[in-house]
């Protein structure tokens, strides 16, 4: 096994790990396919409304109402730097639960659950971004296309030091307009 083989990401995998298939959720954000791992998708939903947040990071689009639970919504196009410009939020979120937290991603269609083999694990191609790749902890060969695994603990971290410094790059957005 080469080197290269045992790291994915700048992450390193023992070389005896067990090659266990892993099962992802397959969602789709500005035409791009990313894998959720199952054990972390708790419901897919409508948001009927997101109240803006004032000061957060452009990546928070608000919070929102999940059956009398409050959540935070996250533009996961923003997180992974996919946005190309001013577009609605979408309506259709996966929340997600993580260290007893639950959010809801901002996605633009739902897919199947895929099983992963260790086999079709791939590097993360080089012509994305360093964002997209630090939210992302593995990427398997899908058919034709490759499928990126979102990293939600890293994903989370980042966006918790982002608010705690004020923003992107200490910058805070113009809460009066309730975006960025």
């Amino acid at each position: 096994m080469t080197q290269q083989q045992r790291e994915t990401n700048g992450r390193r995998r023992p070389i005896d790990a067990p090659k266990r298939p892993t099962r992802n959720f397959t969602i789709k954000v500005r035409g791009q396919s990313f894998g959720l791992p199952v054990e972390c998708v708790k419901t897919i939903f409508h948001v009927d409304k997101v109240t803006p947040v004032p000061l957060a990071p452009r990546e928070i689009a608000g919070l929102a109402n999940l059956r009398g639970r409050i959540v935070t919504a996250l533009r996961l196009d923003r997180c992974l730097e996919l946005d190309g410009g001013d577009r609605p939020d979408s309506k259709l979120a996966v929340c997600i639960e993580h260290n007893g937290e639950r959010y809801a991603l901002l996605i633009d269609e739902t897919g199947d659950v895929v099983t992963c083999e260790e086999d079709e694990r791939m590097v993360c191609p080089t012509h994305v971004g360093q964002q997209f790749i630090d939210a992302t902890n593995a990427c398997y060969r899908l058919d034709d296309d490759f499928l990126p695994i979102l990293d939600i603990p890293a994903l989370v971290r980042r966006l918790s030091r982002q608010s705690e410094s004020g923003g992107r790059d200490g910058h805070s957005r113009d809460a009066s307009r309730g975006g960025d």
